[in-house]
């Protein structure tokens, strides 16, 4: 096996559109799950990445916590927080 190199999520762009609370994430790998928690640890969302780009929108506002998963690498976590300003 020539050339393994480690594949990660870490390269994703996560934007937040703070008016609309509408989240777009570009960059991941295709397969990848995603899953929206909310600060009470709540799943508000589930999503199966395969176009270059996902759009989801955010509930509500407060702080959620975003979970990239693809079978072949390392879960990738980002925290957002949606103020709606």
């Amino acid at each position: 096996m020539l050339g393994m190199e480690t594949i990660t999520n870490k390269e994703v762009s996560v934007r937040l559109d703070n008016e609309k609370g509408v989240l777009c994430l570009t960059g991941l790998l295709a397969g990848t799950m995603v899953f929206l928690y909310d600060s009470q640890g709540e799943l508000r969302g589930k999503y199966k990445f395969s176009l270059p780009s996902l759009t989801m929108e955010i509930p509500q506002q407060g702080t959620y916590v975003l979970v990239m998963s693809h079978p072949n690498c390392q879960p990738e976590v980002r925290r957002i927080t949606y103020s709606g300003i």
